[in-house]
């Protein structure tokens, strides 16, 4: 995976699993001028991403099985049959993250800089 440095505390849990574009969604809204309450939102809407890119699959069919674990005894998979409802439900919360985070943020646009959110 990517390394990327937010705060020190959660970064190396980050690097583990997020998907390529929950990475750069986290990237892309990290900012120094973040207090901590924002970006743990930062970081939640990250995750967000990376379950709706997982949760994404499964419905496409690209992928089958939520994870798998391997036991010496064998292998247990887990399925996630309600996807859809959970996919629809993740992205309400997806996109009201991303609009507290909007929120936030706005002040520290210029006048003379382009909204990053303006297309959302």
């Amino acid at each position: 995976m990517h390394r990327i440095e937010v705060f020190p505390q959660v970064s190396d849990e980050l690097d583990e699993y997020l998907s390529p574009g929950a990475l750069a969604l986290l990237r892309s809204l990290t900012a120094e001028e973040n207090s901590e309450s924002t970006q743990a939102l930062v970081v939640e809407a990250a995750r967000a991403k990376s379950r709706l890119d997982r949760l994404s699959a499964i419905t496409s069919g690209d992928e089958d099985v939520w994870c798998r674990i391997f036991t010496g005894d064998g292998e247990v998979v887990l399925k996630l049959d309600t996807a859809v409802s959970e996919q629809r439900q993740l992205s309400t919360v997806f996109r009201q993250l991303l609009g507290e985070i909007q929120r936030r943020q706005a002040h520290y646009v210029s006048d003379d800089e382009e909204d990053g959110f303006a297309g959302l």
